[in-house]
């Protein structure tokens, strides 16, 4: 698929097929997140393909009870609210695939002579994003376009991060390995749906010459 029809085309799925994408494929996805900008080159990331049903709905679970768990110490109403994501953040469990994007811990260079420097936290955090996440993002934009290319669909999910801490036992991770977000992988069910409406060009654009 040309570059610009992949960007153009790419959709949000959440629903998939019966469909399970073969390991050529998630290693060819993956390899295009090795290939992604990474900040001083550091790459310092790991990606854990999933496939195995019991480990998913282990983890869609430990989602769960810590919305339970959320939800114990706040107002009812708000927990009403709260508790109406638990369906966008669980069904991770029904994709044939989920690729588990872990940040290895690595220092920041900058980041520390700033903080000699006797700058505060948060004009650190001002003066320098974190770039490994950013550089997580690129990588995972790179799967998401390759699966698109190959025909996949995925959707790039966050909110189960909640359980990271549950997560890391399900997965027996290391205690420096922290889970920035995950993403599902698999073929749309039925029928493809519309992309969600995206913001004019000249809304989001400017050109400072």
């Amino acid at each position: 698929m040309e570059i610009f029809e992949c960007i153009d085309t790419r959709k949000t799925i959440r629903k998939y097929s019966d469909y399970v994408p073969t390991d050529d494929e998630i290693k060819r996805i993956i390899n295009s997140a090795r290939l992604a900008p990474a900040a001083m080159n550091t790459q310092n990331w790991k990606f854990l393909a999933v496939f195995n049903k019991d480990i998913k709905h282990k983890m869609a679970q430990a989602v769960l009870d810590k919305y339970d768990e959320i939800t114990s110490g706040i107002d009812e109403e708000t927990a009403r609210a709260v508790s109406s994501y638990k369906a966008h953040s669980t069904f991770f469990e029904t994709a044939p695939v989920i690729i588990v994007c872990i940040e290895i811990k690595a220092p920041s260079f900058m980041g520390g002579v700033l903080e000699m420097a006797k700058y505060t936290q948060n004009e650190i955090a001002n003066m320098r994003p974190d770039s490994y996440l950013l550089s997580m993002g690129g990588a995972v934009e790179n799967m998401a376009l390759s699966a698109h290319a190959l025909g996949l669909s995925s959707c790039w999910m966050v909110a189960p991060v909640l359980a990271h801490g549950e997560f890391k036992k399900i997965l027996n991770l290391g205690e420096d390995d922290k889970i920035v977000t995950i993403l599902t992988i698999g073929k749309p069910y039925a029928n493809n749906p519309n992309r969600a409406p995206k913001k004019p060009l000249e809304e989001v654009m400017e050109i400072v010459k």
